[in-house]
Parts: structure tokens; C-alpha cells; sequence
């Protein structure tokens, strides 16, 4: 009994103190991973507003698919937005740009995992040329042969839309 306790009181130890070393890694390194995955956005941001300071801005009220906002200081709007293709939960990570005078300004896929060909095509100036520079109340159209792909993205679209009219 005696050697259970002795065990148990020295498991009880290992875990503390691996569980407290952990944290005080996690600290060191969050602000450094933070930065740099900041530094990788920023490259994407600065293609649609080259002269811009950028600030995240906090997501105000319920929204689905957008999981960041910017702010381009005097110019307009970045919204990064992950939306369920093909291929399945977030499958479509992408990035929309709206100036002040409410027209896309940009349009920039980060991440797409569906069909390269099919759903991938929403990466393609084919299916964001139309509405790049255009009011953000035109109506986008899907792409014929990409449609679950590219009705996701405009779904997308539709909430950064309705979010920006509500909030900027």
C-alpha cells in the first residue's frame, strides 16, 4: 500500500511539473508563432493594399465562415473567410478585399483542398474576374462544373457582404 501511494505521489509530481514546463514553453513561443503567422498574412494583405497599415479588427456579433477581419487604414476591408467545399470543413480558405467605396478590391485563395481542376478553380481569374472592382452588390455568378466549390465561396462572399453593410 505503502509503495502505491509513493507511486502515485511521485506520478502526481512528474505530471506537475511536466504540465507547468509546458506552459512556460507555450508562453515563450505563442508570441513568436502569433508574429509569424501574421508576417505570412500580411504579404497577402499588402497585394491589395500595398501603402496600407494594417490592424486585426475583433469580429463583431455571429458569423460562420469569416474568421478574420482587417483593417487597411484609410483604404478598405480585409476579410479572411473559410468556407466547407467539396472536400469538406474549411476546405476553402480565402481572402476578400473591400475598398472604402465598396467595391472588391481582391480576391486571393490561401488554401483549397477540393479537386484540383473542379473545385480548385475558384483560385482562377475565371471565377473572381467578373466581380473584382465591381460593387459589392453585384451578383457573382458559380462556375458550371465547380458549383458546390463556388457556391461555397459566394456563400462566403454573402456574409462578408451583409457583415460590412452592417458594420462599416
Amino acid at each position: 500500500m505503502k509503495k502505491i501511494l509513493h507511486l502515485t505521489l511521485f506520478l502526481a509530481i512528474i505530471s506537475a511539473l511536466a504540465g507547468g514546463l509546458l506552459s512556460a514553453v507555450n508562453s515563450l513561443t505563442y508570441p513568436i508563432i502569433q508574429a509569424n503567422q501574421l508576417a505570412g498574412v500580411m504579404s497577402t494583405l499588402e497585394q491589395f493594399f500595398p501603402n496600407a497599415e494594417f490592424n486585426e479588427v475583433e469580429i463583431q456579433g455571429e458569423v460562420t465562415t469569416i474568421q478574420n477581419i482587417y483593417e487597411a487604414d484609410g483604404e478598405g476591408v480585409v476579410y479572411k473567410v473559410g468556407v466547407d467545399g467539396f472536400d469538406g470543413t474549411d476546405s476553402i480558405v480565402f481572402m476578400i478585399a473591400i475598398d472604402n467605396d465598396n467595391n472588391f478590391a481582391g480576391y486571393s485563395v490561401q488554401e483549397c483542398t477540393d479537386t484540383e481542376g473542379v473545385g480548385s478553380r475558384v483560385k482562377t481569374e475565371e471565377f473572381y474576374g467578373p466581380f473584382i472592382g465591381s460593387s459589392i452588390d453585384t451578383q457573382i455568378d458559380t462556375l458550371s462544373g465547380a458549383t458546390v466549390s463556388s457556391t461555397a465561396v459566394i456563400g462566403g462572399i454573402q456574409e462578408v457582404v451583409a457583415y460590412h453593410q452592417a458594420n462599416y
